[in-house]
């Protein structure tokens, strides 16, 4: 009777002091629970915000800050924790999409790294290239390298090997979300920018397209300079393994002419990708000959669930990729208005075309081509399938595509 009494006494000691507010010496303050982290910079979020290409442009000529804004690449995303008990870097910081952090990728920041006001570091992360609509968990470890001159261990929970270092401190485990408005943006090191993901954007039957799955961007290798030889790569040793791994790409589709690409028979991110060489059209180009044929070759590649996730680009990522990006999304049901906007995002801030409509560059390429297959009373997701049906299409590969694609 003593020993079950006693055995309730401790439950109910244990239980009053899990209620407790928990006393650490490093503490994370932002962003933390309840916080909603946007992946596109504050101003570029605003333009985008705004319904009307027109409205669009007249509050880009308006922004006085417009060449300060970060277009084509991820908002800014800093982490701030404060310290109680004089804690010091070096500091690690895991970030990662389940509680138990199994599966996150450690930040290593050096001293003088972090910036401090106070007893309040922060650091921003230099490429984030988060999901969208997802919840991310975040923890810090303080002291994390041995400070002894001979030793360079990095330690985590425990401390080095040498034994002169005292156990790292590190912070309870915090989450934040991040915002379901696209483009999500990827930054890497090297000369390969205007990559987004395809997916994140709403269809007009209440769902959104798939994330992960679809890239487009810049070539991930200069055009050919004399047509003779390929160009050099783009990509950092770094970038190789983010696309390979961490994004998973597993099928590099060239939409660049061959004497942009030259000799190349393989991609630049290895031979685990697949290469395909598909010489395309951009705008009015992709509704007669051989750019229809050319677009129903595209096409095909996003039919096969193999070859996902799937990277596609010409050379800026611009015409030719945002032509094909268009009939993609526009399938799947993606609005006009919000095909405009993934266009657009392209160029900000300055719009190509927008106060001209007889220039070669712009969406109204797609409204002249496409309205040879409009019908009364319909919707742009059909008129762009009876396009592709002219193509070649079948409709089983439009089905597979939009099985693949659609969540």
């Amino acid at each position: 009777m003593l020993k079950r009494t006693r055995k309730k006494q401790l439950g109910m000691f244990a239980a009053i002091c899990a209620s407790l507010p928990l006393v650490a010496g490093i503490v994370p303050v932002e962003p933390i629970e309840g916080r909603v982290v946007a992946l596109q910079d504050e101003g570029q979020r605003k333009i985008l915000d705004i319904d009307g290409k027109l409205e669009r442009l007249a509050a880009l000529e308006a922004m006085p800050d417009a060449k300060s804004v970060r277009w084509r690449k991820p908002g800014r995303v800093v982490l701030r924790w404060r310290v109680t008990e004089g804690e010091h870097g070096p500091w690690k910081i895991r970030i990662a999409t389940d509680p138990s952090l199994e599966n996150g990728r450690n930040l290593w920041i050096g001293r003088g790294e972090a910036h401090r006001d106070g007893d309040v570091y922060s650091y921003e992360m230099p490429r984030p290239n988060l999901d969208l609509d997802r919840k991310y968990w975040w923890k810090i470890w303080g002291g994390v390298k041995c400070d002894y001159w001979d030793c360079d261990s990095t330690i985590g929970r425990d401390s080095c090997s040498c034994g002169k270092t005292p156990t790292a401190r590190e912070s309870a485990v915090a989450w934040f979300s991040t915002s379901p408005l696209p483009p999500r943006w990827i930054r890497l090191e090297g000369r390969v920018g205007n990559i987004r993901d395809l997916g994140g954007w709403k269809t007009c039957d209440g769902g959104r397209v798939r994330t992960g799955m679809i890239f487009r961007g810049e070539g991930l290798n200069d055009n050919s300079f004399n047509g003779d030889e390929k160009g050099r790569s783009r990509l950092m040793v770094e970038d190789v393994e983010y696309m390979t791994q961490t994004l998973g790409i597993k099928t590099d589709l060239d939409l660049r002419s061959p004497r942009e690409v030259s000799t190349m028979r393989g991609s630049p991110l290895g031979a685990s990708v697949r290469f395909v060489h598909h010489s395309s059209h951009g705008y009015g180009g992709i509704f007669h000959g051989e750019g229809k044929r050319m677009m129903a070759e595209n096409f095909r590649i996003f039919c096969d669930k193999v070859n996902y996730p799937v990277y596609f680009h010409c050379i800026a990522g611009a015409d030719r990729t945002g032509s094909l990006a268009y009939i993609l999304n526009g399938l799947l049901g993606v609005g006009k208005e919000d095909l405009e906007r993934d266009w657009e995002s392209t160029f900000y801030p300055n719009i190509p075309g927008a106060k001209n409509p007889g220039n070669w560059q712009g969406t109204h390429h797609f409204d002249k081509g496409l309205a040879a297959y409009a019908q009364e009373g319909d919707t742009l997701r059909e008129r762009i399938e009876r396009y592709l049906l002219d193509c070649g299409v079948t409709p089983e590969e439009i089905a597979a595509f939009r099985a693949i694609m659609k969540m």
